[in-house]
């Protein structure tokens, strides 16, 4: 009879495990993310639709139609015709068209992102349920910005996300390290902390390093939530070798921050590429990626929640760093 028992209970085990996973993902899926595509209408205007076609996108876009104009375009303050002579000026130019046309290309389905936020979405709504569910508007935007909050919605600026071999960003001048970020891949994880920073910024609690480690490790602690099925690398936006220097050497890396006494610093210049973009993490062998930081913090940040029970609104609100790295326990012994 025991193989039989034991037949039966991995059997149930696992039909147990396929209907969670079914309902989790059927779940996310009536979340039903509403995506515009502000891109394809500014693309087809002419001079003979330009005034009809803009003329909807109030209705169509929302206030994203004063964003692009105010902001991206930075044209808000001209007249109806003045406007439309540029926005003619700006699709016509070779150089946009070109570029718009890669994008049309690479995102004329847009749809495996969109279940990828509905999915992250469908887990912020979840633990954050006081919290608005974005739509989200897609755009071309002349290089200008990738990913951008409005009136609590979120807009992508696509000509961003076109890979770490398109000419546009060589053309640009942009180096190697930021062409990397400029994947696909990595829209997901954009979006998900750009909004995260949109209600959360204001809990950093402090201008010091530890307190900006800490708020760099919640918002991962998050994403790495809501983005479950995104691999380790792709969340923290390093290749995969940097992951895997940086797994490796998180006690040189907390080392390093403790013995040149920058734990406390309020002087940015002397940790900035631990927290920002760089083309390496300053003091640290070649392979430590810029942003080495994110890591430290989301080790902290877990170890903090393997030791207290609290939700992640609560997590989010806290701002006594000190106190949470007690709390923490946080102590990398590899």
């Amino acid at each position: 009879m025991k193989p039989i028992v034991l037949f039966l209970s991995v059997t149930l085990v696992t039909f147990l495990f396929t209907s969670w996973v079914f309902t989790f993902f059927t779940d996310a899926e009536k979340l039903d993310l509403k995506v515009n595509r502000f891109e394809k209408s500014l693309f087809d205007i002419n001079e003979e639709n330009v005034a009809e076609l803009s003329a909807n996108w109030k209705t169509n876009f929302g206030t994203f139609d004063e964003v692009f104009a105010g902001q991206i375009m930075q044209k808000g303050n001209l007249t109806g015709e003045q406007y439309h002579r540029e926005l003619l000026a700006f699709t016509q130019h070779k150089d946009m068209r070109e570029a718009y046309d890669s994008v049309a290309v690479m995102f004329a389905d847009f749809s495996d992102i969109q279940q990828e936020l509905e999915l992250a979405f469908w887990q912020f709504s979840d633990k954050f349920p006081s919290y608005p569910i974005p739509e989200i508007t897609t755009f071309f935007g002349g290089f200008n910005y990738g990913v951008v909050t409005y009136d609590n919605n979120i807009a992508i600026g696509l000509e961003n996300f076109l890979g770490h071999n398109s000419k546009y960003y060589n053309l640009l001048g942009d180096p190697d390290y930021l062409r990397f970020q400029k994947q696909k891949k990595f829209i997901a994880s954009n979006v998900m902390e750009v909004w995260l920073n949109e209600y959360f910024q204001q809990y950093i609690g402090g201008r010091d390093l530890l307190s900006q480690l800490i708020y760099k490790g919640k918002v991962m602690y998050c994403i790495d939530k809501m983005l479950p099925n995104l691999s380790m690398e792709d969340k923290f936006r390093f290749t995969a070798e940097q992951m895997d220097w940086v797994v490796e050497n998180e006690t040189s890396i907390w080392q390093y921050i403790i013995h040149e006494d920058l734990l406390f610093s309020k002087d940015e210049q002397k940790f900035r590429t631990l927290i920002n973009y760089a083309p390496f993490a300053k003091g640290m062998p070649d392979q430590a990626p810029g942003r080495v930081g994110y890591y430290i913090g989301y080790k902290m940040v877990s170890e903090y929640m393997d030791n207290n029970e609290m939700d992640l609104e609560q997590l989010m609100s806290l701002t006594d760093s000190r106190q949470f790295l007690k709390q923490s326990k946080y102590k990398p012994t590899k």
